[in-house]
């Protein structure tokens, strides 16, 4: 059971490192490129930018070369799509939150922590990744409480403007 519970921390580790990798981008130019929706509020806002996107990616793909003599050659193309989907997921996240109102910086408990998990669960699930409810719900836990961390830390080091 722990050797199943440590294997999905490592599947998850390319969507951990790439979302956290987006937010060394400071600037750059929004996904959304400034537009509203039909709502009249910003699609996604200036949160989330394109060189943020292929720098996290870039991160968690890189990660996955390191995962290679665990899972195989074929991982490097799992690691970049887990990569990716967990940054749409991030995306997704963000839209929700501009429809619900919430401004940049803002809070919505669960789905600011679990939004990169869901998009990197579809990819693997997509890809045939033999997941358990054990490990989602493990990664589950594990990104909530990095969240929580990471996050004061990023305040603390004046990377964040919030610690939330």
């Amino acid at each position: 059971m722990l050797n199943e519970l440590a294997v999905g921390i490592l599947y998850y580790l390319p969507a951990f490192i790439a979302n956290g990798g987006a937010t060394f981008v400071r600037k750059g130019k929004p996904i959304d490129f400034g537009k509203f929706f039909i709502d009249s509020n910003r699609i996604l806002g200036d949160g989330k930018t394109l060189e943020g996107t292929l720098v996290g990616t870039t991160f968690g793909i890189f990660f996955s070369i390191g995962e290679v003599r665990i899972f195989g050659l074929y991982w490097i193309a799992i690691g970049a799509g887990v990569s990716m989907f967990a940054l749409l997921g991030d995306i997704a996240g963000a839209f929700i939150k501009r429809r619900l109102k919430i401004e940049r910086g803002g809070r919505a408990p669960i789905l600011d922590q679990l939004d990169f998990v869901l998009g990197a669960t579809v990819f693997l699930l997509l890809s045939r990744v033999n997941l358990t409810i054990y490990q989602i719900g493990l990664v589950c836990v594990l990104a909530l409480i990095l969240h929580v961390l990471t996050n004061r830390v990023a305040y603390r080091l004046k990377i964040k403007s919030v610690p939330w």
